[in-house]
C-alpha cells in the first residue's frame, strides 16, 4: 500500500486530532489493531516466561521467533498512526482535479476510483487517511455546501457506492470538554482540518441522511449494539434510497476514498524541502 501513489517512508506522527484545540491530544489507536497485538504480545509471554520453560537449542529459537513476532507486532501497532509526508510522493502526487471554494481556498483532489493503481482498492479509515497523508493530502474535508456539491458530483459521476471522508467523532482520550458533549450531537469534525461540523440535530449545518439501516436519521451509531462506535463519516451513494448523503460508520469498514491538498502537511514539507517543487 506505501506504494500505491508513491514510495513514502515508514515514519508516523503521534499527534492528534482534537477540533479546535491548539494543542490536539494524542490521537487514538485502532482499538482492533491494538486488541490484536496485546492478544498476540500475551500469548508470546506465555511462551516464553513459562515457568517449566528450560533452557534448550530449541528455546532459543523460540525465543528468537518470539521476538521477531513481537518486532512484527510493533510494527503493525505503529503502522496504525497517523503517516508523514514523503517529499518525493508530495511533488508526484496524483491530482484528478481542482476546486476553489466559496472562500477563495484552492485545493487539489485526487479520487481513488479514478486511479488504475487503486481503482478497486477499498481500505479503512484510518488506512485512506495514511495514503493520502503520505502525499500532503488528508482525506477529504466538506468544510462548505459547495464543496460538499462538488464531490457528491464525482461521486454519482463514477457511480461509486460509498467513499471514506476525514469526518470524525471525538470519541476518544481528550474529548470531554463540555462544547464537545453529547459527542454524537456536538463531536463532530473534520480530522483533516480540525474544522468541526455543526451540531447534528441542526441539520441545515452538514448533509447527514434522514434515513439508515434502522430507519433512523443519521448519526445513529447503529452497531453500537454490536460494540462497534460508528465514529467516522462517509458518504453513501443511495444506499437507503435516499440520495447521496453522509452517514456514521465504523471505522474499520473498506471503502474507496478522496484525498484534498492539505495546507498543513505542505507547508510542513516546504519547510524542511525549500527546493522542492510542490
Amino acid at each position: 500500500m506505501n506504494q500505491i501513489l508513491g514510495k513514502p517512508k515508514s515514519k508516523c506522527w503521534q499527534r492528534g486530532d482534537s477540533p479546535g484545540a491548539p494543542v490536539p491530544p494524542p490521537s487514538p489507536r485502532y482499538s482492533l489493531a491494538s486488541t490484536r497485538a496485546h492478544r498476540h504480545r500475551s500469548s508470546v509471554a506465555k511462551l516464553t516466561h513459562h515457568p517449566l520453560h528450560k533452557p534448550s537449542e530449541m528455546s532459543r529459537h523460540v525465543c528468537l521467533a518470539a521476538a521477531a513476532l513481537m518486532a512484527m507486532l510493533c510494527l503493525a501497532e505503529a503502522q496504525r498512526r497517523l503517516a508523514l509526508p514523503d517529499p518525493r510522493s508530495c511533488a508526484n502526487r496524483v491530482r484528478h482535479s481542482t476546486y476553489r471554494d466559496a472562500r477563495g481556498v484552492l485545493h487539489s483532489y485526487f479520487f481513488s476510483w479514478e486511479h488504475a493503481p487503486t481503482r478497486n482498492l477499498e481500505v479503512d479509515w484510518l488506512d485512506a487517511r495514511n495514503i493520502c497523508r503520505r502525499h500532503c493530502m488528508d482525506a477529504v474535508s466538506l468544510e462548505t455546501p459547495q464543496e460538499n456539491e462538488f464531490i457528491k458530483q464525482r461521486i454519482a459521476r463514477g457511480n461509486v457506492r460509498f467513499i471514506w471522508t476525514s469526518g470524525r467523532k471525538c470519541n476518544f482520550a481528550g474529548c470531554d470538554r463540555p462544547d464537545l458533549q453529547p459527542p454524537n450531537v456536538n463531536g463532530w469534525f473534520w480530522s483533516g482540518s480540525g474544522a468541526k461540523i455543526g451540531p447534528t440535530t441542526q441539520r441545515n449545518t452538514g448533509d447527514w441522511s434522514y434515513t439508515g439501516g434502522y430507519g433512523q436519521a443519521q448519526p445513529d451509531n447503529r452497531e453500537a449494539a454490536q460494540g462497534n462506535d460508528e465514529s467516522c463519516l462517509s458518504i453513501l451513494n443511495n444506499f437507503y434510497n435516499d440520495g447521496i448523503k453522509w452517514h456514521d460508520v465504523a471505522c474499520h469498514h473498506v471503502k474507496p476514498f478522496v484525498c484534498e491538498d492539505s495546507d498543513e502537511l505542505l507547508n510542513f514539507v516546504r519547510s524542511r524541502n525549500p527546493a522542492l517543487r510542490l
